[in-house]
């Protein structure tokens, strides 16, 4: 079994992903990995280009667009190494980022998934680690005339852990599916991604199954990487939002999300965690 499988889903980035591969590379991880490549979008196939330019590269062809969750969880069927990353097709790998997660992972028995911090490309800070989110931050955050209200303020600032030491290691609700470095052992205990969630709120929905299978997860800040990231559904005013196709997949999701765990309400991690592994 290999160190490390790096798995990246592939829609409409082409761009973006040679230039994440490329980065992969240029780092060149000490440790023994393998790459995987969903190619989930018949419309823009990148197929060719990966065989022509990164051969050793593993490239797997979706019939049709399975979203997010459904193009990680058929990656992860083919994956070997003793941790899976999860990785977006539009990351910067730095040197001795896998290296780092795979010490800290070897060392935290306890721990089933860890992100690194993310950074934009200008070097500033870009939110990756939360607290679960209370179904009226979604309001708060799409409604111009809300963001500026103190109650919403507050809300919004705790969801995405405003005033929070973001240089410190610790245990957070979820970590943004874009980098997630998971352990095999709990991957296996927990299962893949929910295949429900198209895209959006799968990465917290899974996270929150690690919780309630007793795995951590940790947000860790020594290891950074860039993140060309844009929030689609944020663009624009609100009415622009609504007709956005991706906000009503995030409302459908959100939708699911709720109902799912309705049952048990809006817990906390620690609520959560059904048993302690130490």
């Amino acid at each position: 079994m290999i160190d490390v499988s790096l798995l990246i889903v592939h829609y409409n980035t082409p761009g973006l992903l040679r230039q994440t591969l490329k980065g992969i590379y240029r780092a060149a991880p000490s440790v023994s990995y393998e790459i995987i490549v969903v190619d989930n979008n018949p419309n823009m196939r990148v197929q060719a280009m990966v065989e022509a330019e990164f051969p050793e590269v593993k490239c797997l062809v979706s019939d049709r667009n399975i979203g997010f969750g459904g193009g990680m969880n058929k990656a992860m069927e083919t994956a070997v190494g003793r941790y899976l990353f999860v990785f977006n097709p539009d990351m910067i790998l730095l040197p001795q980022a896998v290296e780092q997660l795979l010490a800290f992972m070897d060392s935290h028995p306890t721990v089933g998934m860890v992100g690194p911090q993310l950074q934009n490309p200008d070097g500033s800070l870009q939110h990756s680690a939360y607290r679960f989110m209370d179904p009226r931050v979604i309001l708060y955050r799409r409604v111009p005339f809300l963001r500026s209200l103190p109650f919403a303020k507050r809300s919004v600032d705790s969801y995405l852990m405003v005033g929070e030491d973001r240089a410190k290691i610790r245990d957070v609700d979820y970590i943004l599916g874009a980098a997630m470095f998971v352990r095999r052992r709990a991957l296996e205990e927990v299962g893949g991604f929910d295949p429900n969630f198209f895209v959006y709120f799968e990465d917290q929905d899974w996270c929150r199954r690690f919780w309630e299978r007793g795995w951590r997860v940790v947000y860790y800040p020594p290891v950074k990487l860039i993140h060309y990231h844009r929030r689609e559904t944020a663009q624009g005013g609100f009415f622009k939002q609504l007709l956005n196709p991706l906000t009503r997949i995030q409302i459908k999701s959100a939708l699911y999300y709720y109902k799912k765990y309705s049952h048990r309400g809006h817990d906390t991690r620690t609520e959560l965690s059904s048993h302690d592994r130490t």
